[in-house]
């Protein structure tokens, strides 16, 4: 299957947050034990990383927070806010362009991944829009079809959502039509990631102060 094929029909489906059961009612609804069962938002969540979400929207959204959206059809995906609602954004060579101006990125190392077709390592980039508290950390494979983005205004009441494993994601880059979640309204928001206990023991993404 081509590149953009595991993009869209296989990274976007595979990325929906799958209840991990008997837990399906913790806590009488107001959370949910989840877990990752794709790469879309590695190296952040690994393939396996299971936690608690907080079933609820958030009061107040910045770049960078991490929320989880309902995609339809019972599909739960869950990503990184890169846009605002009034933003512009775009990207170019994979890098994100926001109001007009690049998003930086850093090299961090090199990583081998499981889901590598020829074998080759990922770049690990250190990543912090504007705002944002603290960096995060995104992946890059190299070229690929969502690295070019024309730039377009966030609309009212929406978000532009990306994932940040950027080479394999389906997310506000691509379309409905292409499997994609497009510009996602804020009244799809169902929760936050809140603590979870990562399979690699690196990873901590929320807290009980973090939102």
């Amino acid at each position: 299957m081509t590149l953009a094929g595991r993009i869209l029909a296989g990274a976007g489906i595979i990325a929906a947050l799958v209840l991990a059961a008997p837990f399906a009612l913790l806590l009488g609804g107001a959370y949910k034990m989840m877990y990752m069962p794709a790469e879309s938002m590695a190296p952040t969540l690994e393939v396996g990383d299971r936690f608690v979400a907080r079933m609820n929207a958030p009061a107040t959204l910045e770049r960078g927070d991490i929320v989880i959206v309902d995609a339809g059809n019972g599909r739960l995906y869950v990503k990184r806010v890169a846009g605002l609602p009034g933003d512009r954004i775009g990207l170019r060579e994979g890098i994100v362009l926001l109001n007009g101006r690049p998003v930086p990125q850093r090299l961090m190392g090199e990583d081998r991944v499981a889901w590598s077709v020829d074998g080759s390592p990922a770049r690990r980039l250190a990543e912090q829009f504007p705002g944002e508290s603290s960096p995060h950390q995104i992946y890059d494979s190299g070229p690929s079809i969502g690295d070019d983005f024309a730039e377009e205004p966030v609309a009212p009441g929406h978000l532009f959502l990306l994932g940040d494993n950027r080479d394999h994601s389906a997310d506000s880059r691509f379309a409905h039509a292409n499997q994609g979640l497009a510009q996602v309204p804020l009244t799809d928001l169902r929760g936050v990631p809140w603590i979870f206990s990562a399979t690699s023991g690196r990873h901590r993404i929320g807290d009980s102060a973090s939102h």
